[in-house]
């Protein structure tokens, strides 16, 4: 199990560690990190039965000492809470837009919107974004080429998909959160029992042809974007505005390689 596990994890670590090292970061920064979340997880996730988490607990399950242990659980790490908040802010926008009926046009469609005025972009992103600027929000979305501006000086939606062009704060908040959902599912599934199990599914094939490949990614971004907003819809006839509402994410996405274990290339 052990082997395994180590295995599973050269896999993981070897498609973030190609991150880490294209923007800069060193292995003794990635060491303050890995050290710090295994004492969080330990510290949030394994107390023992019905008893509060210890320093000395925690010291036995992550292998640190004990001093090391109590000054990285008094670290602050307010900051990791922020990771994603724009990114779905961002998405929810979209996804009003796309489907609620005050922002669309009768045949269904997102209609031009008024940049203030009732059901206007500016509603649209009250509603839907929470406490971000209504500016802040046109800027995000203008760059990422999701809107434009009108001769009629109104706001029109381009995409539905919301993919941050030139912004590298943007795209690895993006790795953090889908990364970590992605193997927090599989770590879930793990365990679970079968009637509990979350859906985790993956289409592949090593035999397709090199020619085919521009229109199989042609036919996958209509077919996911349309999965996805059916998705998104279906969801939002769901939503609640009490406190019992749970962050629920379905998430889509394409890779290839040239063999089934790609060496990792500079």
């Amino acid at each position: 199990m052990q082997e395994i596990l180590q295995n599973a994890l050269r896999n993981i670590l070897t498609a973030i560690v190609r991150t880490l090292l294209r923007n800069g970061m060193s292995y003794g920064e990635f060491d303050q990190v890995a050290r710090k979340c295994f004492v969080d997880v330990a510290f949030g996730d394994f107390a023992p039965a019905n008893k509060k988490q210890t320093v000395s607990n925690v010291a036995i399950l992550t292998g640190l000492n004990r001093k090391e242990v109590k000054k990285l659980h008094e670290q602050d790490a307010a900051g990791a809470e922020a990771d994603g908040r724009q990114y779905n802010r961002v998405v929810r926008v979209l996804g009003g837009w796309i489907n609620d009926s005050r922002f669309l046009r009768k045949d269904g469609n997102p209609r031009d919107l008024d940049y203030e005025g009732k059901d206007s972009f500016s509603e649209l992103v009250r509603q839907y974004s929470g406490d971000m600027p209504v500016a802040a929000m046109q800027k995000v979305l203008t760059g990422s080429g999701n809107i434009e501006l009108t001769d009629g000086n109104k706001l029109r939606l381009l995409s539905h998909a919301y993919l941050p062009s030139d912004d590298p704060v943007e795209k690895l908040t993006i790795l953090g959160v889908d990364t970590s959902q992605l193997i927090e599912t599989i770590d879930y599934n793990l365990t679970a029992a079968e009637e509990d199990l979350r859906f985790q599914r993956k289409a592949s094939n090593p035999k397709i042809a090199s020619e085919a490949i521009p229109e199989i990614k042609q036919f996958l971004r209509r077919k996911g974007q349309a999965f996805l907003e059916e998705v998104d819809l279906y969801l939002t006839q769901h939503e609640t505005d009490d406190d019992s509402g749970m962050k629920l994410s379905v998430g889509v996405f394409y890779h290839e390689s040239d063999s089934e274990s790609p060496e990792v290339k500079k």
